[in-house]
């Protein structure tokens, strides 16, 4: 619920930022589509009009004829319409409906570029047409170009004004069959209550919000029986792909669907404006990617868990994240240049503002490469004992910037990982057996025979132990060594744990001591001062 919350709030808030190229297709509102004070602001700069609906040029009346129809005062629009000499099937009272014909067919068809439209009461010269005439826009109905008039009218009070010219008003009946909208669109418009919500008429949003719904009742019941059948199925992560399948892909599915319904329905510019910038489709493919890297992520870590390779499957959670930020960074890329936006320059700035953070980051991209390095070739893990150049200890955590080492006097190492990717790493935990290695120096009265007798029972005594490998096993006479005769004894406990090791070592150190004392010999120490103690 809170990622759909914060869906629906980043929706709005890039909806609230539309930039004005989110479209190829502008419509005649997208100029007039702003605050009537800001309207005013530009006409009173560009010419000091007289009449009150600044029909005093043909800017003027076609910027009052916008606004009138962004108010939904279709009344007032009328006004601006020459409604004189109609023909005999129409009829002057209905300016209203015929005023509210011509926006709709001026929004669906062509852009009115207030700027370009002449803004004195002489009108435009030399466009071959009377000097009492001005064209706004051109529409095409069956191969036939049919050019939107302005023209001037006998006034009272000015001596004339500019209004839409009534050989177009007359024409209006016809072009709205033609180009206008569909009975769908009608049935909105005529039932939703007139007003306007983030610059579009109300029964836009309805009929939006219906199509998304319907949608949906076709999306749902289809994911519903997927669902079942994946519920139903051996597969191991069916909880992770029923998620994907009831969330991302179903809000995917119907966003789709809708754009392909709209594909096929006459909608106002300013529809077809906001549904191509693909804020919603962006969305959701984020949604879906996101979610999907969760499920490929999920699945793989329990299988490389169940094939005991841990290590590897504590990497996956800043790997998947990277991936994420590429993808999403991708996405946005592609619906920038979508709406316009150069992406190659996006990147080129990107590039360079990456270039000053690597160098402020320089120590934290390398503990990072240093992680990627400990978790790909994995020289220690999690619960290890080590020796990481002058520390030993045992690993508790392997992080993103450092490694966690408890010592052997219970103190807490944190090594940064650039430098312990960079050490000679001893793991003692890998070893499959501990060695035991000692020396014996016996005393110089020792004879040949009872050298014979102790090696032979040293010998025996390993063999006889069970934690003790068969091989490589060595007793032998070393040499004459500076304060005794040298035995070296040499093999392997077959066991990982340290503390048994401890314990079987004793106890052959102990046999030793017993099999040198029972043949009339004695060990003697290292040194001399060590002798004099003794």
């Amino acid at each position: 619920m809170l990622r759909i919350i914060s869906l629906l709030i980043l929706f709005s808030a890039l909806l609230l930022s539309l930039p004005a190229s989110s479209s190829s297709v502008l419509s005649a509102t997208k100029e007039t589509q702003q605050t009537e004070p800001q309207t005013l602001a530009v006409k009173e700069a560009s010419y000091d009009y007289q009449d009150s609906l600044f029909r005093d040029t043909p800017r003027g009346a076609l910027a009052g004829l916008f606004e009138a129809a962004f108010e939904q005062n279709y009344d007032k629009a009328a006004k601006y319409l020459d409604l004189r000499y109609l023909p005999d099937d129409m009829d002057a009272d209905l300016g209203p409906e015929y005023a509210k014909q011509l926006i709709a067919i001026i929004e669906r068809n062509i852009w009115v570029n207030l700027q370009e439209v002449n803004d004195t009461p002489e009108g435009t010269s030399g466009d071959q047409l009377p000097n009492y005439r001005d064209a706004f826009g051109r529409v095409e109905v069956k191969g036939n170009h049919i050019t939107l008039l302005l023209q001037k009218v006998p006034n009272k009070q000015l001596g004339s004004i500019w209004k839409v010219s009534n050989a177009t008003v007359a024409k209006v009946p016809l072009l709205y069959s033609e180009l206008g909208y569909g009975p769908v669109v009608e049935w909105f418009v005529k039932h939703v209550p007139a007003g306007h919500l983030f610059k579009l008429n109300l029964w836009e949003w309805a009929l939006l919000g219906c199509y998304f719904i319907l949608a949906m009742l076709v999306v749902i019941p289809i994911t519903w029986i997927a669902k079942k059948l994946i519920l139903r199925s051996e597969y191991q992560y069916k909880a992770d792909v029923v998620h994907l399948a009831v969330g991302p892909f179903r809000f995917l599915v119907a966003l789709l669907l809708v754009r392909a319904w709209m594909a096929h329905t006459t909608l106002s510019a300013n529809v077809i404006a906001v549904v191509n910038t693909g804020v919603l489709l962006l969305i959701a493919v984020v949604w879906f990617i996101w979610s999907l890297t969760d499920v490929i992520q999920n699945s793989l870590r329990l299988r490389w868990i169940s094939k005991g390779n841990s290590q590897s499957a504590s990497l996956l959670r800043p790997l998947a994240n990277f991936t994420r930020v590429i993808l999403v960074a991708l996405a946005v890329l592609i619906w920038l240049e979508h709406l316009g936006f150069d992406a190659s320059t996006i990147l080129a700035g990107l590039g360079i503002g990456g270039i000053a953070v690597a160098l402020a980051s320089k120590q934290s991209i390398e503990n990072f490469i240093g992680t990627i390095t400990l978790y790909s070739s994995a020289p220690i893990k999690v619960g290890n004992v080590g020796r990481f150049g002058s520390i030993t200890g045992t690993v508790e955590e392997i992080g993103l910037r450092c490694t966690r080492i408890r010592t052997i006097d219970r103190s807490v190492i944190n090594v940064p990982n650039a430098r312990l990717s960079e050490m000679d790493i001893e793991n003692i935990s890998e070893r499959e057996k501990i060695r035991l290695k000692t020396d014996i120096r016996l005393d110089y009265q020792t004879s040949a025979e009872q050298i014979h007798l102790i090696i032979d029972d040293i010998r025996a005594l390993l063999e006889q132990h069970e934690k003790v490998e068969e091989s490589p096993l060595r007793v032998t006479f070393k040499g004459f060594g500076l304060y005794g005769l040298q035995l070296n004894v040499f093999a392997y406990i077959g066991t990982t744990d340290f503390a048994e090791f401890q314990l079987v070592s004793e106890e052959l150190h102990f046999g030793i001591m017993n099999v040198v004392s029972k043949h009339g010999s004695r060990i003697v120490p290292v040194v001399a001062v060590a002798a004099a103690q003794s």
